[in-house]
């Protein structure tokens, strides 16, 4: 008995321009199809499949070609002419990959090939700074995507579509940082020049930007109050103060609590709060809150495909609360989103340390010969330099983590 085929005639009498489209909606059972055709002798389905066509069933396909051609079928010209012109626009694609905790972010440009493989290029730099890394080679669609995956790890978020134009004139503009700070480029960029040819003159708009998420002031203001809740998102989980700023945030709390520290938590909270405060308005320089604010402005690409429109205009509003701040009105201490850096942080080296926070105290004062020492309550312990070990309960405006 003649064993039927599950493919419907249509797509079993495939031409070359339908080959394709429907080797694309079968997905994994493609390869399945292109075995039909080459049982069949529809060789024309095969070529196509073989010169355009991607992963297993660009393989059968090749395979099929030969198995086709022992039997004398006649193999047709390779459907070359005009459609990869026509298709030369779409073909052409851009991933942000969102920055990491070190500020680090990724573009990827990727040009599709005759052969159906990508000419690709991976730039990795800090905003504002230097390309740390480049990328390029030619490859398959799902290996392209493969590398995207393997270079976010499991931060939670995956890369995102962006402008082609956007995303070549942000890497133009990376290279130009190297000539004018005379800084020597990474190597890597041989085979990508062309993706990189004609940028556009001036910087396109972000696309952030162009999705009108902007609020009203009074929206603005409400939506900031919250500003905490963005650490919760993967996207600004394990964004942290530098570990310097972090130390000197340990230092003036030592200071605070002089050489008797207090003990109990109504005393030591607003302490804490009064140096987080503190080391909030110090750490977040103008300049610091410029690059944080860019930096925010790419991570929302990311929380705004996950999440949606609402989840977008809430970063909106803190970026453009960061942008507003000053050094006496509206300091960077107002902004919980900022705060919450440090919270986080001692947060973390509290859990680190079995939910005892160690904190430097200042020596005491020499005293002079036949006096007691200033404030000294107690002797020095020589198995702990770093001072004594504080019971700090997490605070309440913390994120979690």
């Amino acid at each position: 008995m003649q064993k039927t085929s599950h493919f419907a005639a249509a797509e079993l009498g495939a031409g070359p321009d339908q080959a394709l489209q429907f080797i694309a909606q079968l997905g994994e059972r493609a390869p399945l199809l292109v075995e039909e055709w080459i049982k069949s002798g529809n060789a024309a389905a095969v070529q196509a499949a073989a010169e355009l066509g991607q992963g297993p069933a660009r393989k059968v396909a090749r395979r099929g070609l030969n198995v086709l051609k022992a039997r004398g079928v006649n193999i047709p010209a390779a459907p070359r002419t005009g459609r990869i012109e026509q298709d030369a626009g779409a073909a052409r694609e851009a991933w942000l990959l969102p920055p990491d905790s070190s500020g680090v972010e990724g573009l990827v440009l990727a040009e599709r090939q005759a052969s159906g493989s990508y000419q690709a290029c991976f730039t990795f730099f800090r905003e504002g700074r230097e390309i740390l890394r480049v990328q390029g080679g030619l490859l398959a669609l799902s290996k392209l995507e493969q590398n995207m995956r393997a270079s976010l790890g499991g931060a939670g978020y995956a890369p995102v579509r962006v402008p082609w134009d956007w995303a070549k004139f942000r890497i133009v503009e990376r290279r130009a940082w190297h000539a004018a700070h005379k800084v020597a480029e990474p190597l890597g960029w041989m085979g990508t020049e062309k993706l990189l040819a004609d940028p556009p003159t001036e910087a396109p708009q972000h696309p952030f930007d162009a999705k009108g998420l902007q609020s009203s002031a009074e929206e603005t203001e409400r939506l900031a109050r919250d500003s905490a809740s963005l650490h919760q998102w993967p996207e600004f989980r394990s964004w942290l103060p530098s570990e310097r700023a972090l130390q000197e945030l340990l230092a003036h709390i030592g200071r605070k609590f002089g050489p008797t520290p207090p003990t109990a938590k109504e005393e030591l909270d607003p302490i804490l709060r009064e140096q987080v405060a503190a080391a909030t308005d110090r750490y977040f320089t103008p300049e610091r809150r410029h690059v944080l604010a860019n930096r925010m402005r790419d991570s929302a690409l990311s929380v705004f495909d996950r999440l949606g429109d609402d989840a977008g205009r809430h970063v909106a509003a803190v970026i453009q609360v960061i942008r507003g701040a000053g050094l006496i009105t509206n300091p960077p201490s107002d902004v919980k989103f900022l705060t919450s850096f440090f919270d986080k942080a001692l947060g973390l080296l509290a859990a680190q340390q079995g939910g005892r926070l160690r904190v430097p105290i200042p020596a005491p004062v020499a005293a002079a010969p036949g006096e007691a020492a200033a404030g000294s309550a107690a002797p020095a312990d020589p198995e702990d330099p770093l001072g004594p070990a504080l019971e700090v309960a997490p605070s309440g405006d913390q994120p979690q983590t």
